[in-house]
């Protein structure tokens, strides 16, 4: 039986006006001229990919595809249909669908065109799809240094932080603590190592700390160019900092204490205020 999304050597067995027919011996597939690498023979051998086309027939093609079943792989998506999901590119005639229960629950987190995604290839009645992997399907184990910057793409989102792959198919987890702003999924990053154990690696989005006062100070400061008093000071909670400030407590506390020690603010119990110049 010839299988979906896997590679396999075929006969030629006769020609068409559309392609070659193909065969194992027990089915046939059509192969399209135009997917054939070379002129071929009766009773040649081809190695080809099968894929199924848009009336989900089995068809051959001589291209490498991205996946193939049980070989997941980085694909690149091409568009996006808020319907369905995204479509992503297997170098094949069909691209595959993504369905959107395997994205985000809101469309502005889903991948756009360009993004990439670490998928594997999934089969449903007689079409192929694209499934993106979940945290413990990924079995990359590349060794970092601490501190090393890594290239890797935004494989999952969560209330606790980013699941991230690497280039090297290594899961990097980045707690909600450690990136700042929105990132969809699908987004390349480049993901600085923070600590790496025998099976969790972990990162920062974030810049070192002594690259990021200057901008934390400057948010602060120009909280004060629409308000009299910033209702928090040092001891504010990390909840009550996160209402105002996209930022850490910690580096809000960082820049609070920089802008005290120039003697640009001044507070009491509960507030803090701009001092005049």
């Amino acid at each position: 039986m010839i299988e979906l999304g896997k590679r396999v050597t075929l006969e030629v067995v006769r020609k068409t006006d559309l392609g070659y027919m193909l065969t194992d011996g027990m089915e046939e597939v059509l192969m399209h001229y135009k997917q054939s690498d070379r002129e071929l023979e009766i009773h040649e051998k081809a190695n080809v990919y099968i894929y199924s086309d848009k009336e989900n027939r089995k068809t051959a093609t001589m291209q490498e595809a991205r996946l193939e079943m049980e070989k997941p792989n980085f694909v690149q998506v091409v568009s996006q249909m808020a319907s369905v999901g995204v479509f992503v590119d297997n170098q094949t005639p069909k691209d595959l669908l993504v369905s959107k229960n395997d994205l985000p629950e809101h469309i502005e987190d889903w991948p756009r065109e360009g993004d990439t995604l670490y998928c594997a290839l999934k089969q449903k009645k007689d079409a192929l799809t694209a499934r993106p992997l979940h945290r413990f399907e990924i079995d990359g184990h590349e060794r970092y240094e601490e501190q090393q910057m890594v290239k890797a793409y935004v494989q999952h989102l969560s209330s606790a932080g980013l699941g991230l792959v690497s280039s090297e198919r290594t899961f990097i987890f980045v707690p909600y603590q450690q990136y700042r702003g929105h990132f969809r999924m699908g987004e390349e990053v480049m993901v600085r190592i923070t600590k790496q154990t025998a099976t969790e690696t972990y990162g920062t989005l974030n810049l070192p700390k002594e690259n990021l006062i200057e901008p934390d100070k400057q948010m602060i400061l120009d909280y004060f160019s629409s308000h009299t008093v910033l209702p928090l000071t040092a001891k504010s909670s990390t909840e009550e900092v996160a209402r105002i400030f996209p930022i850490s407590r910690k580096a809000f506390k960082r820049a609070y204490g920089a802008l005290y020690k120039e003697k640009k603010i001044f507070f009491d119990e509960k507030n803090t205020y701009l001092k005049s110049r």
